[in-house]
Parts: structure tokens; C-alpha cells; sequence
């Protein structure tokens, strides 16, 4: 008897340490799930500036419920859409405490762990119809372990959808985002794969389909500092309709990375275009960069959002039609020296276009410097104190130009016709611009190198004054 009372007083007192256990837990995965929030929006306050360039992007923490065992959570995301309209998206979450969570037991995961979150998305104004496409249930389900010091796994699960709305259907084939997260939610890598997506209008003539998108995705970072590596892939995009010529873009890769320290952003984005179709004209393959040194994040979004209250107070008349009061334009021209005051770099690095007959490819990079003078002046002389060094390179081919100007037509008399049309074209052309000392011949390629920097234009290693080159120009193409 004596030795069962000892056994049911052991487990009653290890049941007592698990309950106070599970309730420190819990109000740690509380005090934890604060904290993440908070500094998530840190983040996008930093990365889109105070405002968040007018999106309202903001994340919020509607409900919390703290149980024994559990809490039930809401979650809000807060955005806007293009009329400025107020868009709330809602998730619920049912956190099991650790430090052993049923659900993760049950799945064999015997790690300790601070909780077990399943969330799901709500029904609201803004995602019902994604719903009612699903008979009522969530069609986005988020599955998390949160570990200690700030480490985990998540899986994001979307439910294929289809959505119909008047003429226009949406198709979507479903799929998952794996994240997994560590260094107290600083540093994560993500993986995601979608097999399909298409939206079709065919009274408008509105066509895009997607097939097999992938995403990969690595972020570091501290308080201050940022570090991204992404890359997405598209086996084929395909706009428009067919019946018209649509544009089809296979095999497209998109590669993002990024280094933000406080304000200032480094980066670089590249498009790689595998092949380029328009209807059955075959384009070859296109490669786009462009990078950043040195942008104040924070400056450019305020611009931005400077620029689309004006507009929005002008009635949302377009740019031609946009004409602005004398305070409106010191705003703005307030809001842009605060953009130049990091002295920014700017450049297309590199453009390549080609097909079968060659390659033609372009560089662009522009440096800024913020002017002595920040009152307003003269366009002409502002551009003259905020142009540092600007520096153009490119290089045309005579063959794969007159492939690209023959393949506008599909007939081979009218080819024929169209490339004789394009040699005559980029023969003088050419010969003007070779004529007036822009650009040098060498073989079936037209190429200039074009550098601006300190008051003067350098053109093939030939310097001369700005005034100089620009009359060179405006005779080329006058």
C-alpha cells in the first residue's frame, strides 16, 4: 500500500510540475508571438518607410485567449488596395503549449518545443469568395512549430481554387511554402511550388496562365540589417490571347538580392527570358538587370506617397494632365533632395537580346549626388549638379537586328521584304551615328562607349564638352 501511494504521489507531483511547466510555456509563447509581431511590422516599416508607402501593410494581433493547455489567436493583415479601400485579411490559430504539444506527438515529434500553431484562414469581405469556392472551408492552412530561441518550421498549404466572377475565371492548382526559421526569427529560408495559375477573360481578351512556379528564398539579418537572396522560376507565362498573338515567355527566372542597413538598400534584380515568343514569332531570349547602391528606402517611399496624396487631391489625373501649385512642387522637390542625399547609384546591368544570327547588349549606370544648392532651380541645372557620372555602353549586331525586323512577318517573300527594310534602317542609322563620332564599326557590329563625368562627355576615349555632344546628337537625329 504503502509503496502504490508512493507511486500515485510521484505522478500526481510530476502532473503538477507538467501543468506549472505548460503554463509557463504558454504565457512564453505568448510574451514571444508579441514580440515576433511587433517585429515583423519593425521590419516593413524599415523596408517601405514610416508610412509603408501608403499600403497600410501592417500585422496585428486582434484576439488572444491564453488557456492551460492552449490559446486561440487572431491575426489581422492590414492593406489597402489601389482606390485606397481598406483590405482585412483574418487568421485564426490554435496554439497548443509546449513543452510537448499533443498534435506534435501525435505526429511522432517528441521535441521539445514552445508550441504547435495551426492556423487557418477567416471568412471576411475580403477572402469570402476564395472561401465559398471552397464549400466553406479555409482554403489556406498554416501548420508551425515554434522551438526555443526563436527556431521552427512552418508549412503554408493553399487548397486548389477555382474562382468564377461575371466573364472572368480564376484556376489556381494549389500548393505549399516550407519556411523554416532560426536566430530568433532573424534568419529563414523558404521553398515553394505551384503548379498552375490562369485568369481568363475572354470578353476582354485578357488572358495569363503560369506553369510550374517555383521560389526560393534565404533572409539573414539582425535590428539593423537585412540580408536577401530569392529566385523564382516560371516554366512559361503566357499573355493575352492566343488567337491574337499572345506572349509567351519560357522558361523565366527572376533572381533578387538585397542588403539593407538601416535606410540604405543594395541590391540587384534580373529577369532571364529563355525564349520570347510573340504568336509564332520566336524572339530569341532576353536578360534584363538592374541594381542599386546606397537608395534610402524610407526617402523614396515617402516621395512616393508624397506624390500619390497630390494626385489623389488633383482628382487622379494622370502625369500629362497633373499641374501642380507652387507649394506642391517645393514638396516634392523637398521629398527628392531627401531621395539625393545618399548619394545613390542607379544602372541597367547589363540588357542582352539574342537570337540565332547574335547578340546585341546594353549598359546603363547612373551615380547621383546630392546638389549644394537643394533650393529649386532649372531643370537643365539641377540635372548638372545631381548627375555625377553616367556612363551608357552598348553594342548592336547588324544580323540579329535584321532577324528581329524580319520576323515580324510570318510569310518568306515578306521576310525577305522586311529585312532588306531593316538593313536600310539600321544601315543609315548607323552611318549618322558613325558619321557625327558616336559610335565606331567594327565588322557586323555598331558599339559606343559613352561616359559623363565632371562637365564633359568622353565618346569612344574622344573627350569634348556636354554642349559638344549634344549638338553631335541633335544632328543625328534630326
Amino acid at each position: 500500500m504503502k509503496k502504490s501511494s508512493g507511486v500515485i504521489g510521484a505522478v500526481v507531483i510530476l502532473g503538477v510540475a507538467y501543468l506549472g511547466t505548460t503554463w509557463y510555456v504558454g504565457k512564453e509563447a505568448q510574451t514571444t508571438i508579441e514580440r515576433v509581431v511587433t517585429q515583423a511590422n519593425g521590419r516593413l516599416v524599415k523596408l517601405l518607410g514610416p508610412d509603408l508607402s501608403g499600403s497600410g501593410l501592417k500585422v496585428e494581433i486582434t484576439n488572444y485567449q491564453r488557456h492551460f493547455f492552449s490559446s486561440d489567436v487572431t491575426y489581422t493583415v492590414h492593406m489597402k488596395d489601389e482606390d485606397d479601400k481598406p483590405i482585412d485579411l483574418k487568421l485564426q490559430d490554435r496554439l497548443q503549449h509546449g513543452p510537448f504539444p499533443l498534435a506534435a506527438l501525435r505526429s511522432g515529434d517528441f521535441r521539445p518545443m514552445l508550441a504547435y500553431s495551426r492556423a487557418q484562414l477567416l471568412a471576411s469581405p475580403a477572402s469570402q469568395k476564395w472561401f465559398d469556392s471552397q464549400q466553406g472551408e479555409s482554403p489556406l492552412i498554416v501548420e508551425t512549430e515554434v522551438g526555443f530561441g526563436g527556431s521552427g518550421s512552418s508549412v503554408w498549404t493553399f487548397a486548389p481554387t477555382e474562382l468564377v466572377e461575371g466573364n472572368e475565371k480564376l484556376s489556381f492548382s494549389g500548393g505549399a511554402i516550407n519556411v523554416n526559421f532560426s536566430n530568433d526569427f532573424n534568419d529563414n529560408t523558404a521553398s515553394g511550388q505551384f503548379d498552375a495559375l490562369s485568369l481568363i477573360n475572354p470578353e476582354r481578351g485578357q488572358n495569363l496562365a503560369l506553369k510550374n512556379i517555383k521560389g526560393n528564398s534565404q533572409t539573414t539579418g539582425s535590428n539593423n540589417e537585412v540580408t536577401t537572396q530569392s529566385t523564382a522560376t516560371v516554366d512559361a507565362l503566357t499573355i493575352g490571347d492566343a488567337t491574337e498573338g499572345a506572349v509567351t515567355i519560357e522558361k523565366l527566372s527572376i533572381n533578387l538580392d538585397s542588403h539593407q542597413k538601416d535606410k540604405l538598400l543594395d541590391g540587384s534584380l534580373r529577369y532571364d527570358f529563355g525564349r520570347l515568343m510573340v504568336g509564332n514569332i520566336d524572339l530569341g531570349s532576353v536578360s534584363v538587370g538592374g541594381k542599386t547602391r546606397q537608395l534610402d528606402v524610407a526617402a523614396l517611399a515617402a516621395l512616393a506617397t508624397e506624390y500619390d496624396a497630390i494626385q489623389a487631391k488633383h482628382g487622379g489625373a494622370v502625369d500629362e494632365e497633373l499641374i501642380l501649385t507652387a507649394e506642391e512642387e517645393a514638396q516634392l522637390h523637398k521629398r527628392g533632395m531627401a531621395v539625393l542625399a545618399s548619394n545613390p547609384s542607379l544602372s541597367i546591368d547589363p540588357l542582352v537580346w539574342k537570337n540565332d544570327k547574335g547578340e546585341s547588349r546594353a549598359l546603363l549606370q547612373i551615380d547621383f549626388v546630392s546638389p549644394a544648392n537643394t533650393q529649386s532651380q532649372p531643370t537643365d541645372v539641377l540635372l548638372a549638379e545631381i548627375l555625377k557620372r553616367v556612363k551608357l555602353d552598348f553594342s548592336v549586331s547588324r544580323p540579329m537586328f535584321l532577324q528581329a525586323f524580319a520576323q515580324a512577318q510570318g510569310d518568306t517573300q515578306q521576310k525577305q521584304q522586311m529585312e532588306m527594310l531593316g538593313a536600310l534602317i539600321y544601315d543609315q542609322y548607323v552611318a549618322r551615328f558613325r558619321d557625327a563620332g558616336l559610335v565606331k564599326v567594327d565588322g557586323d557590329a555598331a558599339a559606343a562607349k559613352i561616359l559623363y563625368e565632371k562637365d564633359s562627355v568622353e565618346v569612344n576615349g574622344q573627350l569634348m564638352p556636354v554642349s559638344e555632344f549634344m549638338q553631335r546628337a541633335m544632328s543625328v537625329l534630326m
